[in-house]
């Protein structure tokens, strides 16, 4: 019987290290059924959901651990195909750049109980009139029906004339 968790990795990065747990984990015949990196400073973080059948699990998890020892490994059970379908709803949000919009944002998506997919935050400056201006990209799961406006209508809501674009 085959199992299903999530992996994420840790740790410095370096050349071809996603194709190296790629090989060790097709040698003890899992496969990644997706999986998301991000590096930043020389450190990288991967997600992967991997399907492996039951009684190599334990193996491929020490076998990768043995082989990278200067990576952190945590595992977690994946989600069960039972629960509510999602979607996803992609925005942009900006604004003058201030302090506390990062932690304005977290709050909405905590207050709101929304899923974050993915979150990327920039800030630049606009030639010729001297503002920084402040962009959020995200990427958040809702159930399947859920009003697209209604989400964009809660970081609308923040101070100082924030534009909110559904992408």
């Amino acid at each position: 019987m085959k199992n299903i968790y999530i992996t994420t990795v840790l740790g410095p990065d370096r050349p071809d290290i996603m194709k190296s747990l790629a090989i060790v984990t097709r040698g003890r015949g899992g496969e990644w059924l997706t999986s998301k990196v991000m590096k930043l400073d020389g450190q990288f973080t991967a997600m992967m959901k991997v399907t492996i059948e039951q009684e190599v699990e334990g193996k491929l998890k020490a076998e990768l651990e043995e082989k990278f020892k200067d990576l952190t490994f945590i595992y977690a059970e994946a989600a069960s195909d039972k629960e509510k379908p999602l979607e996803t709803i992609n925005l942009v949000v900006e604004c003058k750049d201030r302090s506390g919009l990062t932690k304005d944002i977290n709050s909405i998506i905590s207050g709101n109980e929304l899923q974050v997919d993915r979150m990327d935050f920039d800030r630049y400056e606009v030639s010729g009139i001297g503002v920084a201006v402040f962009s959020a990209k995200l990427s958040i799961s809702v159930p399947e029906g859920t009003d697209k406006e209604t989400i964009a209508e809660y970081f609308e809501e923040m101070p100082d004339d924030v534009r909110v674009k559904l992408v």
